[in-house]
C-alpha cells in the first residue's frame, strides 16, 4: 500500500499552531479582564466602606475639615471606579476580538483538516481500486492458465 501524503500538511500544521496561539491569546485576555474586574469590585467595596465610615462619623459628630477630606476621598474613589469601568469595557472588547480571532482560526483549521480527510478518502478509494484490479488480473491469469492446461477445478 502506498503511504498517504497530504501535500498541504505544512499549511494544516501552521493553522493548528495559529489556533493554539489564538487560544493562548484569548486566555490571556480573559485573565486580564478578570483582574481588572476584580480591581473594580474592590473599588466598589472600598467606596461602600468609606461611605459607612462617613455616616458613622457624622452621627458621632465630626469636624467639617475631616468631613471634606472624606468627601474628597470618596470622590477620588468614584473617579477611579469610573476609570476602572472604562478599562473593564476595553478588556471586554479585547476578549471579544480574541474570541472572534479564535473562531476564525478554528474555522480555517477545520477547513484544512476537512480537505485532508477528503484527500485521504480519495487515496483510500484509489488504493482499493488498484488492489481490486490486481486481484482481478490475478484471477483472470489463473483462469487463463488453468484453462490452457485443461485443469479447471
Amino acid at each position: 500500500m502506498t503511504r498517504f501524503n497530504f501535500r498541504f500538511q505544512k499549511i494544516l500544521e501552521l493553522k493548528e499552531n495559529e489556533t493554539q496561539l489564538a487560544q493562548v491569546e484569548m486566555a490571556e485576555a480573559l485573565k486580564q479582564e478578570q483582574a481588572v474586574r476584580a480591581q473594580s469590585k474592590a473599588l466598589y467595596s472600598k467606596i461602600e466602606q468609606v461611605e459607612q465610615m462617613k455616616k458613622s462619623k457624622q452621627q458621632n459628630g465630626i469636624p467639617i475639615s475631616e468631613l471634606r477630606m472624606l468627601e474628597e476621598y470618596i470622590h477620588q474613589l468614584y473617579e477611579q471606579s469610573f476609570a476602572a469601568n472604562r478599562e473593564v469595557a476595553t478588556h471586554e472588547r479585547n476578549v471579544s476580538k480574541s474570541q472572534d480571532a479564535l473562531k476564525e482560526k478554528a474555522r480555517e483549521e477545520k477547513t484544512w483538516g476537512s480537505l485532508k480527510e477528503q484527500n485521504y478518502a480519495a487515496h483510500q478509494k484509489e488504493h482499493q481500486a488498484a488492489e481490486q484490479n490486481f486481484f482481478d488480473d490475478l484471477a483472470g491469469s489463473r483462469f487463463y492458465r488453468l484453462g490452457k492446461t485443461g485443469g479447471v477445478q
